[in-house]
């Protein structure tokens, strides 16, 4: 009777095994934030060729939509139930690295990445939590100027380019803005703003504004801020140049504005790097399209890029560490450049300056612009409950973002703007910041 149990138990324990994967095999699981098909299946992709290479390690991939990802990280995270692998956002890893959840990467990056081989700044500004680091980018991206060529060629003007400023932006903006039929509405919109995050922040960069002090991790009203809301605000009010964001139901997933941008009604429009792929493919507009830096504030310093990465993290629970490692690191170095969504940058420099990636012969011409933009990075993610205060994730339509929606509807002044993001800033990060 002994016998035949111990024969049924390893019965069981064979047929619990998976196809393919061996009783000695370790098993990682890695889980992203993106369902669509096609990204699916090329990092099946990356999967195969890491198994093949690392015989004795087999990858099961999770991949959730983005609006319930991070609802169910934060729950594991809570709970110390983090996958091996997983894909990581700027905007969550301080809060979960506080928690005790994420797995110190420092030593494991600093002696297997060389920094002049990477973008290490888009880490540094991402991922670096009081000197640690705790998450890898595979990718970044970043904030830039979509802008209709056929439009600029039209009313002969000259495109977008290095050193353009608010007032060449402005005056761009007046002469592209049309009531195309006669009936007094405007047909052709000069630009856009909303309160997201990537359609308005990267103007506090190039303008030396932010929200917050860093070292205080406080909400602080300057000169800057104020200029870069009042110059925005007033492209809706006082030029007219801009729609209100009600007026075309601007969500905060900016599903609206690229429609609008893509049916030839907004000439201009900031917005994040990684919309290149619709602007190719969802609304083709083949050639009639380029990019360009976010136009320099009167308080201009330098060129700087609101920019993140896309990072990949380990949790601190993970049983097998150094095959996590070995895991996260081929997603970093082994993904040649045909496998980057469109408008994401490979942190590898060498994948990130090839042929590949640069896509001559589609648009944008002008592609290379995402890099020397993003030389010099910038934001003010990485702060405790980000989502919360600056309304992302499954806080959106909350905090600035909201309050910048206000604002832009006409809802509020930019004095109030500034009072109540003081006000709603500040209560959420004194939480964190005792």
């Amino acid at each position: 009777m002994r016998i035949n149990a111990l024969f049924i138990t390893v019965g069981l324990l064979l047929m619990a095994i998976s196809p393919g994967v061996c009783a000695e095999d370790v098993v990682l699981q890695y889980w992203m934030w993106d369902p669509d098909p096609t990204i699916q299946e090329l990092e099946q992709a990356i999967i195969a060729e890491f198994e093949e290479t690392h015989p004795g390690i087999k990858i099961e991939m999770t991949a959730i939509a983005s609006s319930d990802y991070w609802t169910k990280m934060a729950a594991m995270a809570a709970s110390k139930q983090l996958p091996d692998v997983f894909a990581m956002s700027s905007g969550f890893v301080e809060e979960f690295a506080v928690q005790g959840a994420l797995l110190d990467l420092t030593q494991y990056a600093e002696k297997d990445f060389n920094k002049d081989d990477y973008f290490w700044g888009i880490m540094d500004k991402s991922f670096d939590v009081e000197g640690k680091i705790y998450a890898v980018p595979f990718a970044w991206v970043g904030s830039v100027l979509y802008y209709n060529k056929t439009y600029f060629d039209e009313a002969e003007l000259a495109y977008p380019d290095w050193g353009w400023t608010w007032d060449d932006f402005l005056n761009a903006a007046k002469a592209l803005t049309k009531d195309t039929d006669g009936d007094g509405n405007t047909d052709v919109w000069g630009t856009a703003v909303s309160g997201r995050y990537s359609v308005n922040d990267g103007w506090l960069y190039q303008n030396n504004a932010d929200y917050l002090d860093p070292p205080q991790r406080r909400f602080v009203k300057t000169d800057e801020l104020v200029e870069t809301v009042t110059f925005l605000s007033e492209l809706v009010h006082t030029h007219k140049v801009a729609p209100q964001p009600k007026q075309y139901d601007l969500d905060s997933g900016g599903r609206k504005l690229r429609v609008l941008f893509g049916e030839g009604q907004i000439a201009m429009v900031p917005e994040g790097s990684w919309r290149v792929d619709f602007f190719r493919n969802a609304a083709p507009m083949e050639d009639e399209w380029d990019i360009a830096p976010i136009p320099r504030g009167p308080s201009w310093q330098e060129d700087t890029m609101y920019a993140w990465g896309d990072g990949l993290a380990i949790p601190v629970t993970t049983e097998y560490p150094e095959q996590a490692w070995e895991f996260l690191k081929f997603l970093v170095e082994d993904r040649p450049a045909e496998q980057y969504y469109p408008g994401k940058v490979p942190f590898s420099k060498k994948e990130a300056e090839s042929e590949a990636w640069k896509d001559k012969g589609l648009s944008p011409e002008h592609k290379t612009v995402i890099l020397e933009f993003g030389k010099n990075p910038d934001n003010n993610v990485t702060t405790q409950f980000w989502g919360q205060w600056r309304g992302w994730g499954s806080a959106e339509q909350s905090g600035i973002s909201a309050l910048l929606d206000d604002l832009y509807n006409g809802n509020i002044g930019v004095e109030e703007f500034v009072e109540k993001a003081e006000k709603v800033t500040n209560r959420v990060l004194k939480r964190a910041y005792k």
